[in-house]
């Protein structure tokens, strides 16, 4: 005697069950299939799944929490609550001046518009047209010259390290007598370690001891994944990148209280 498959509706809501977070359901449909709660038959399984999905957000078993992204009540008012809590956290971290992490980035800023006279310079940047400036001259991070929309240089700044600061790093490279760099990019970007205060002032940078090896890791982050064409070398953290097994799939990714 054979036992008799459970309805789509119920095979979903199995999956639900199981599930610690929202589910698409394409991926649902899958899961049906993988924990083999019922054949998947049918021209379009998932078409069907999604129908009987539906339905059940209309009785409020199930509640939608995006585009064809389903979940029972208490596993999305976990997830709402996870998310709501991974949010203030990231501000907190971002309002924190000590803590070590991107505080303020610039991207693509046009070299023209910069004037590179002084050897003392400012670079100004603002959030918006309502906000006063700020200037980034004496930034520490890691910058990117690009050609176009090509990377061709990764460099870092530190102060700490006797280095001139963000302004006169990129001035060395507009001014490069060999013309190796001075003639092959047109636009910067660039992430700073320092946060700036409530009156637009630019801080001091966090005081932790490993601030130095944590550029170093990340410029040699950019050159190993970039390879930028004038770079002579792997970056002074190369080895470090490595031992700590870090990987990025993009770009860096954008401070959520950046500059542009």
């Amino acid at each position: 005697m054979s036992t008799q498959e459970p309805s789509w509706r119920d095979a979903a809501l199995e999956v639900l069950d199981d599930a610690d977070e929202p589910l698409h359901y394409n991926e649902i449909t899958l899961l049906i299939g993988e924990k083999g709660i019922r054949q998947l038959s049918g021209k379009s399984p998932a078409r069907t799944v999604n129908r009987e999905l539906n339905l059940l957000v209309q009785a409020s078993t199930v509640v939608a929490t995006g585009s064809g992204y389903y979940a029972l009540p208490q596993t999305a008012q976990r997830s709402q609550e996870a998310a709501a809590a991974e949010d203030e956290a990231a501000e907190e971290a971002a309002d924190d001046p000590q803590r070590l992490t991107v505080k303020a980035y610039g991207l693509h800023w046009d070299r023209t518009l910069v004037d590179w006279s002084p050897t003392k310079g400012q670079l100004w940047g603002q959030r918006d047209d309502n906000s006063s400036p700020v200037n980034f001259a004496d930034q520490d991070g890691i910058y990117l010259l690009h050609s176009w929309n090509e990377i061709v240089y990764v460099g870092q700044t530190l102060t700490r390290k006797g280095d001139a600061g963000l302004y006169n790093r990129l001035r060395s490279h507009h001014a490069d007598r060999d013309k190796r760099k001075s003639d092959r990019w047109d636009t910067f970007s660039w992430f700073g370690f320092k946060a700036v205060d409530e009156r637009m002032n630019l801080l001091a940078a966090p005081p932790a001891g490993d601030l130095a090896s944590v550029i170093d890791v990340v410029e040699a982050m950019f050159i190993e994944a970039l390879m930028p064409r004038l770079n002579m070398q792997s970056g002074r953290g190369s080895k470090a990148l490595r031992d700590t097994g870090l990987y990025f799939q993009s770009s860096f990714q954008r401070a959520s209280r950046g500059f542009r």
